[in-house]
């Protein structure tokens, strides 16, 4: 996995600036995420550093970045030095993660569905919940499992497009298409249904497990129209995610 994104870490980074990264995805993570201010926070498949960047201007005490590639924690780092935040950047696979120490909230934007199988989409989950206490959160932006296969098409006009390659079945692998620019490039992604997410959550110790379709911003319908929006919106590609460790009883 830590090659793909070394080989297209400037492509992705630039991509963040369209307009459906603005609109919809910024808008719905940071949403779900909520006040992270005073909190310690925890953004795996951090890349170069994005949301650990906005997270810690929002008010975050303390802010860790993880990635698998080097090369998206060399971009973050670059920018750590030429804006210093108090950031720090970790590279390593969600896997094998080693203890970073205690946060009250982790988030991701995009990492479960990099899994390539059931066994370490568990670990990935275990590694997580292992890094929260009582009461902590777990937010991520993640592949829609409810998407028909039929219906991974139609976003053009968005900058990408995506394909299921066989059923909707664990482990078949979708691939995405992302124009950045002028230029192509893809990388690869990870079906599982609703029902193993969930079952794999309860093992690793999670509760109230809680999905959510994008929200658009109304900023966006200002800037694009209504109608910009509606194929993605309708057919909404991506889903949010939220995980709780269940708190201890009130005396």
């Amino acid at each position: 996995m830590s090659a793909q994104y070394d080989e297209i870490a400037e492509h992705y980074r630039r991509s963040k600036s369209s307009p459906l990264r603005t609109y919809v995805e910024a808008y719905t993570f940071l949403q779900m995420i909520g006040d992270v201010r005073g909190k310690r926070v925890l953004d795996l498949a951090c890349g170069e550093g994005f949301y650990s960047r906005r997270l810690r201007t929002l008010g975050a005490d303390r802010v860790v970045g993880v990635d698998i590639s080097p090369q998206m924690i060399s971009l973050a780092e670059q920018q750590e030095c030429e804006n210093p935040l108090g950031i720090e950047y970790v590279c390593a696979d969600v896997c094998d993660l080693g203890d970073l120490g205690s946060f009250d909230i982790v988030v991701a934007a995009y990492l479960l569905h990099y899994a390539p199988d059931a066994q370490d989409l568990e670990r990935m989950c275990r590694n997580i919940r292992r890094h929260l206490p009582a009461g902590g959160r777990f937010v991520t932006l993640n592949e829609n499992p409810d998407q028909p296969p039929a219906r991974y098409a139609g976003y053009e006009q968005y900058g990408f497009n995506k394909t299921l390659e066989g059923p909707s079945a664990d482990g078949a692998p979708i691939t995405y298409w992302m124009i950045a620019g002028r230029e192509l490039f893809k990388f690869h992604a990870v079906y599982f249904t609703r029902t193993t997410y969930e079952a794999v959550f309860a093992r690793a110790g999670f509760t109230d497990v809680t999905w959510q379709p994008p929200v658009l911003d109304p900023a966006g319908v200002a800037a694009h129209g209504a109608d910009y929006w509606r194929e993605y919106m309708d057919n909404p590609p991506i889903a949010g995610l939220e995980c709780r460790v269940q708190a201890p009883p009130c005396c």
